[in-house]
């Protein structure tokens, strides 16, 4: 499954620096955490920042620290204090009428729902989620939950719904060029073939797989002979960008303008993954 976390804002750093907290942060902003010894240590850190922009009436930063604290109580698997956790930030993000908080905190209450095995709710919770995404033409964060679907319907042992998503979502990494998306919904794909023993088919998408991971060896390796060159004070190729034809295209030379834009202070998240049996690895 993958969470919905909130990359770092510097507001978040004034409301910690108000009190007096150190909150030494890297050069990306992001949250130093490793003066914290424990588990409790963290929590009291989101708790002391959460009551401090409740109490500045600071509406929208409180629901980003609930969902930091949200997304730390899930990792730690404190699922019931996660629940809660985003259960507020979902409550804060509708009083403000915040259609991307909302949007986050549904994915967060979904993938929490998922591990307390509460699936029917969080397929809803999933499903709202993907409204917003769609209506705010958030095409990453509609790929995300598309994902999460997809996996939900594979633990339910629903598979023709779970190749469906899967598909879905091959279709938008492929036009967002997502080579990362496009080869773990091909792995998907096969496997649920392979599962159902429907050997042609998992071969087809095992060999798409094959090849979208080729691609992005073969543009790894044409990257680094770039900046070699460039170190070497070669003349570089200015076009090489350009020139890709990617794997499965119907058209070369697709360019991605679709971003994600997300809120708030950051931790120490990371993207719990996509494996449908233990609903965490990285991805």
């Amino acid at each position: 499954m993958e969470i919905d976390e909130n990359p770092p804002r510097k507001s978040s750093l004034i409301v910690a620096k108000s009190n007096g907290e150190d909150t030494k942060q890297d050069d990306s902003g992001i949250l130093d955490t490793t003066k914290f010894k424990t588990l409790e240590e963290q929590v009291k850190f989101y708790e002391r920042r959460i009551r401090s922009c409740h109490k500045a009436k600071q509406k929208e930063k409180e629901g980003d620290e609930l969902c930091n604290l949200g997304i730390l109580y899930y990792k730690a698997g404190r699922l019931q204090d996660a629940r809660h956790c985003h259960e507020r930030h979902l409550n804060i993000a509708k009083s403000i009428r915040s259609p991307r908080s909302e949007k986050r905190a549904y994915c967060n209450l979904g993938c929490t729902y998922r591990r307390l095995g509460n699936l029917d709710r969080a397929i809803e919770c999933y499903e709202e989620g993907l409204k917003l995404a769609k209506e705010l033409g958030d095409r990453t964060g509609e790929g995300k939950l598309i994902n999460n679907l997809a996996n939900i319907f594979e633990q339910k042992g629903d598979f023709d719904q779970a190749v469906c998503y899967h598909q879905r979502r091959l279709k938008l990494a492929k036009e967002l060029n997502d080579l990362d998306a496009e080869s773990k919904s091909c792995a998907s794909i096969g496997n649920i073939h392979h599962l159902l023993g429907n050997i042609r088919e998992s071969i087809a998408y095992y060999e798409r797989l094959v090849a979208s991971l080729k691609f992005k060896l073969a543009q790894k390796d044409k990257k680094a002979a770039k900046v070699e060159a460039n170190c070497n004070g070669e003349e570089k190729d200015d076009h090489f960008e350009d020139d890709y034809s990617y794997p499965g295209a119907s058209t070369p030379n697709r360019r991605n303008s679709d971003s994600i834009s997300v809120n708030s202070s950051k931790t120490d998240p990371g993207s719990v993954g996509t494996d449908p049996k233990s609903g965490t690895s990285n991805g």
